[in-house]
């Protein structure tokens, strides 16, 4: 990143340099002697004064190592550190004998509202919060709004609920 901080402003130098030079100028420098007169040139002048593009840096840090280390999105890797300051081993699983277990979260969030009116978090307020993880169901409720006179009740819904 520092490097292309530093060359940034040189290759917009250059490529606005190169702009400005027509091909019929190019052809009277190389033919009558002046500047590129080597008839090469890659070699006439500071090499810096060559630098036109580069290509690498369109991509971010921590793209580049996933490309370079052949991690991809949607598999399933065993990561495991060694220890501060060193490269954590990171391999691939075999998913012919590996089944993931995903943790499913859900949530609904009941709040004091206008009719035809999104929530406004200034003037409206939360009256409960249902959530479940894995199948165990939760209630959060806010007894000012809501009737302090509800009873207790299990909200973990049975088994046959999820298929």
């Amino acid at each position: 990143m520092k490097v292309r901080k530093n060359m940034m402003p040189l290759i917009r130098k250059n490529t606005e340099r190169i702009k400005r030079e027509s091909a019929y100028a190019d052809y009277l420098a190389r033919n009558l002697g002046g500047k590129g007169a080597s008839g090469d040139s890659q070699l006439d002048g500071d090499i810096l004064n060559q630098i036109v593009d580069t290509c690498e840096y369109v991509v971010p840090f921590h793209m580049r190592v996933s490309i370079d280390e052949k991690i991809f999105v949607g598999l399933w890797y065993d990561v495991k550190g060694i220890g501060p300051n060193r490269v954590p081993t990171i391999r691939k699983k075999d998913l012919a004998f590996f089944h993931a277990k995903p943790k499913v979260l859900a949530f609904d969030i009941e709040t004091t509202k206008l009719p035809l009116k999104f929530p406004d978090r200034e003037s409206d307020e939360i009256m409960m919060i249902s959530y479940m993880v894995d199948g165990r169901g939760f209630l959060i409720i806010n007894r000012e709004i809501v009737s302090a006179d509800i009873n207790t009740f299990e909200y973990t819904p049975k088994a046959e609920y999820f298929q």
